[in-house]
């Protein structure tokens, strides 16, 4: 039979787990915004981000001649008193970074 500290733990653990998001989802508000997202999507639920730059490019080889065919994005945004770097390549959310 489990010990009442045990149980405790237990308690506290799974709920810990009921109420965290994965690292590759962000809580803005009321949403929820996720790996894979559009930038439409992303700007819907959180607003305008503090900063937003491209920090570079993915190119293809076409016919033997270097290509651009996407940005790569930068929005950093301040959620409480935490910022997140959200990384876009073309329109979609690749990764999402706690940077303090």
């Amino acid at each position: 039979m489990p010990t009442a500290s045990t149980s405790r733990a237990l308690a506290i653990a799974g709920t810990l787990m009921l109420v965290s998001l994965p690292a590759h989802a962000l809580r803005c508000g009321t949403d929820i915004v996720d790996e894979d997202d559009l930038m439409f999507e992303v700007e819907q639920a959180c607003g305008a981000p503090l900063s937003r730059q491209v920090i570079g490019y993915v190119d293809s080889m076409v016919y033997g001649d270097r290509i651009r065919v996407m940005n790569i994005e930068e929005w950093i945004y301040k959620i409480n008193r935490d910022h997140y770097s959200l990384e876009f390549e073309g329109n979609r959310l690749q990764r999402i970074t706690r940077i303090r």
